[in-house]
């Protein structure tokens, strides 16, 4: 299995958003400022997923104003929710209205039968991101992204990932429904099941399935990165 690193350039259009009061990159591209005032930099992205109704849901690492940044849906609208754990560097999930680029970039993401090899890392030069899968599927997604953003090839080679055990972790009402989930093609890239469908399949709501995956995406993510 081949993987490809590379570096998403993302310039001061498509870090900032149609809201003057979240800025991204305005003297360093990892930085967040909200209404004038740097809060936090942003050092790498492990999670990110786009929803069925168009939103994101994401988890980062970041260093900075941790309290600020976890009341950041009252000062920006599209915002949804946002909490964060402590500690000098810590996490912060994230649930927001995504801007046309990123939009855009998630939707050729999530349609390529390609895998990311996460964290993705905020850089000088860009976020830097390794896809791995069958080469030409890598190869068309790079080339298809280049349409949206600035895309520079970091390097190649083969992939040889580290294998944990992070499912241990899950409660089993999550890991029925992460493997009810994964049977019925949430995972797939593209997807062949949505949450709407998993919610019917197992009688519950669909909020109640979004939330047993967000916490079951959260505690694999916290495993794979101890």
């Amino acid at each position: 299995m081949r993987y490809s690193t590379i570096i998403i350039s993302l310039d001061e259009q498509i870090r900032s958003t149609t809201d003057q009061q979240l800025r991204r990159g305005v003297d360093d591209p990892r930085a967040i400022w909200i209404d004038g005032s740097r809060v936090a930099t942003q050092e790498a992205i492990h999670y990110i997923n786009l929803l069925d109704d168009g939103s994101v849901v994401g988890v980062a690492q970041f260093r900075g104003d941790a309290a600020h940044l976890a009341r950041i849906q009252e000062d920006v609208p599209h915002i949804i929710s946002s909490t964060v754990t402590g500690g000098e560097t810590w996490l912060g999930y994230m649930h927001y209205e995504p801007g046309d680029v990123e939009r855009a970039i998630l939707e050729r993401l999530d349609s390529e039968a390609i895998s990311i090899d996460w964290p993705m890392r905020e850089t000088d030069s860009g976020l830097q991101v390794t896809l791995f899968g069958d080469d030409a599927a890598v190869q068309h997604l790079i080339t298809a992204l280049s349409e949206d953003v600035s895309v520079s090839l970091e390097r190649k080679g083969e992939y040889e990932p580290e294998i944990g055990d992070p499912g241990e972790h899950l409660t089993d009402r999550q890991t029925e429904i992460v493997r009810t989930a994964l049977a019925a093609g949430y995972y797939d890239i593209p997807r062949r099941a949505t949450q709407r469908d998993l919610a019917a399949e197992l009688g519950v709501s669909r909020g109640t399935i979004g939330d047993h995956l967000r916490r079951a995406e959260s505690k694999i993510i916290r495993a794979v990165l101890q």
